[in-house]
């Protein structure tokens, strides 16, 4: 029990953070732990669980930012396809780098970041009739938003690497100080 208690505080807090972070979007918006999450899953635990656990989060949380702002376009199919290919990247991204030291983890967190941007954002000038499909359409939708947006795309690709690199090295750190444990049940004799 005690081997898992800190991992189940990690998640407990991630999950707090995001819908808070959902709650308040104004403050500071995409400034949330996920995609830092989906990033370290490789490091954080091995095999099918790497994914298994960040994609838990996401499924329990992604509602929030609906239930909050009374926008339900966030649970559009279609958003949810893309917001999980960009988190598939992310992670694959991640298990690149699962084996590099501290500085190059936290370089690929900001890949990372720039990726999921881009995939998203992307996907918005290609599905949205509020970006004009050209080259500049394509910048609005990457570092202006849609005309009449009270805040710049920009600023959502600041706060995602932000709060990336800063998550990432929470993850690391909290990675390196905890012991070593496996989610392995041991036989009853061994006990």
């Amino acid at each position: 029990m005690n081997r898992i208690l800190p991992t189940a505080l990690i998640i407990l807090l991630l999950i707090a953070f995001r819908i808070v972070g959902s709650a308040l979007p104004e403050t500071l918006p995409n400034f949330q732990p996920l995609a830092a999450l989906f990033f370290c899953g490789a490091l954080m635990a091995r095999g099918w669980r790497g994914w298994a656990i960040p994609f838990a989060a996401w499924v329990l949380t992604f509602p929030a930012p609906a239930i909050f702002s009374g926008n339900f376009a966030f649970l559009s199919p279609s958003l949810i396809i893309v917001t999980g290919m960009a988190f598939a990247v992310t992670f694959f991204i991640g298990k690149r780098f699962s084996e590099a030291g501290f500085a190059l983890l936290i370089g690929g967190s900001l890949a990372a970041a720039l990726a999921f941007h881009a995939i998203t954002n992307g996907a918005a000038w290609i599905g949205s009739p509020l970006y004009p499909k050209t080259a500049e359409g394509l910048w609005q939708s990457l570092w202006t938003g849609p005309v009449g947006s009270t805040i710049p795309s920009w600023v959502f690709l600041r706060n995602m690497a932000c709060a990336n690199m800063l998550f990432t090295a929470i993850f690391v750190s909290a990675r390196l100080a905890l012991p070593r444990f496996s989610l392995q049940v041991r036989p009853a004799a061994a006990r």
